[in-house]
């Protein structure tokens, strides 16, 4: 995407950076103002999101934005694609990374608000669901 730092693991895809964003985010603290990951979360194991979570809140602003689309686990889309490691819903979002007894429970550090939080049907005659959230970093 244009005017965004694009990442991947595999080099043939032709990033702007090779890294596992499931282990780290090259950038300093409090240095980006915002993340995007689309179609991404998803081929992540479930601790490696949790990792990449607290990537994201560690190298965003105060008030810095997250974006991601995820395939909801309410629709056939989440299973459906065999490298998919991970299914998400919309109470995840909602949950895990902004209420803070969740937080606490997993020693997530990541803290954020939700601004969006919406399913949209990507594909009706498939049945493929993807969640969208809109956080802001609190810190």
């Amino acid at each position: 995407m244009n005017g965004f730092i694009n990442i991947d693991n595999r080099k043939e895809v032709n990033p702007d950076l090779v890294c596992d964003v499931g282990k780290y985010l090259p950038f300093k603290d409090n240095s980006v103002d915002e993340v995007m990951a689309i179609d991404l979360i998803e081929h992540l194991e479930r601790h490696e999101v949790l990792t990449l979570m607290n990537e994201i809140y560690r190298v965003l602003k105060p008030h810095g934005k997250f974006y991601h689309r995820t395939p909801s686990d309410e629709g056939r889309g989440a299973w459906m694609d065999p490298h998919h490691k991970s299914a998400w819903n919309q109470n995840t979002w909602r949950f895990y990374f902004t209420h803070p007894a969740y937080r606490d429970l997993y020693g997530t550090v990541a803290n954020f608000k939700i601004l969006q939080l919406f399913d949209e049907w990507t594909d009706k005659e498939n049945k493929i669901l993807h969640t969208h959230c809109l956080y802001e970093a609190i810190k």
